[in-house]
């Protein structure tokens, strides 16, 4: 039973990280008003009802392969074009593809031998974790923190989907 704890705590903290990456770019970047907290949040859990009702639980490589890659994505964009609110739009798109995978965690991890209680709690305890983590990242690392840990994290959940699950 170690891996659906320790999977759903890495799926935790990633999610952490990227929800809290995607704000600190492009509230570094763009604007750091409430409307961008506003997008991340709202737009997030549209990619979360987006892959619960219809990306599903088969697609789990192709969930984090998707968020990864709009991270990085926005990201880029952010990064290339400092200060432009008119990327706020292909932002939200980016955090709602990103979201896909929040919505198809939990039928991902059904039937895993740990009860939907359990895999909540160890994914909200990683989380948490992250939300520190990338706080202290940031405040402490900066850039390379929001490059190196969703990349890290996610890279892991697929490695270890590879290994336990398939």
């Amino acid at each position: 039973m170690l891996w659906p704890r320790t999977y759903g705590f890495l799926t935790g903290l990633h999610f952490a990280l990227l929800q809290f990456g995607y704000l600190y770019v492009l509230q570094i970047n763009i604007t750091s008003t409430y409307l961008t907290y506003g997008l991340v949040v709202l737009l997030w859990m549209v990619g979360s009802l987006v892959g619960l009702w219809w990306w599903g639980k088969s697609r789990a490589l192709e969930s984090l392969l998707v968020g990864l890659g709009a991270y990085y994505g926005v990201g880029l964009l952010a990064f290339m074009n400092p200060f432009s609110t008119a990327i706020l739009p292909l932002a939200g798109v980016g955090v709602a593809l990103s979201g896909f995978w929040a919505g198809g965690f939990f039928p991902f991890m059904q039937g895993s031998g740990l009860g939907m209680d359990g895999v909540f709690f160890h994914e909200n305890n990683g989380f948490l974790l992250g939300i520190g983590l990338c706080f202290v990242g940031v405040t402490l690392i900066g850039r390379p923190a929001l490059i190196w840990f969703p990349l890290v994290t996610g890279g892991g959940l697929i490695v270890w989907s590879r290994i336990f699950k398939s």
